[in-house]
């Protein structure tokens, strides 16, 4: 398995220029607009007992540290502030995914939903349902939703 992040930023340099994509490794730390994003982790699970995905489905739970280096509050949304896509395909954020990691699978793990102020970091996860023979998913995230600057991460089977 192959866990990489990218940083976009949107616009071009000088002369106009795209941006060169700058692709990073698990636990690397990719810094955008004063902001420290890293994709910690990732699992799948199958659910529980009581909890399961849909039939030839399974869970995909990806945890992140999110820094605020900036000197404003940010404010982030699993919902919002994510796309996920499996094999091209957008994936929609799962409750059944998120109740599965919160209480079934890690209880320690905190949904990715709040607010960061200023110096100050977060620690959480997202979570999704996904067919199980995916081979690549891609979370996008940006950290305002009203900009074009974004994170992406990439996890490969």
């Amino acid at each position: 398995m192959v866990l990489v992040l990218v940083a976009i930023a949107s616009g071009g340099g000088e002369n106009n220029q795209p941006q060169k994509e700058t692709f990073f490794k698990v636990g690397e730390t990719a810094e955008l607009n004063n902001v420290r994003v890293t994709m910690t982790d990732y699992s799948e699970s199958y659910g529980s007992q009581f909890n399961k995905p849909a039939e030839g489905n399974v869970f995909v739970t990806v945890e992140f540290e999110i820094e605020n280096n900036t000197d404003k509050e940010l404010t982030i949304s699993s919902i919002l502030s994510f796309d996920a896509y499996a094999d091209d395909y957008a994936l929609e954020y799962s409750l059944s995914a998120m109740t599965s990691a919160i209480m079934e699978d890690n209880s320690n793990a905190n949904q990715l939903d709040g607010s960061i102020a200023a110096g100050k970091k977060m620690k959480g996860v997202v979570a999704y349902e996904a067919p199980s023979d995916w081979k690549k998913i891609e979370i996008h995230f940006t950290d305002d939703v009203w900009s074009n600057n974004k994170f992406k991460f990439e996890i490969t089977k």
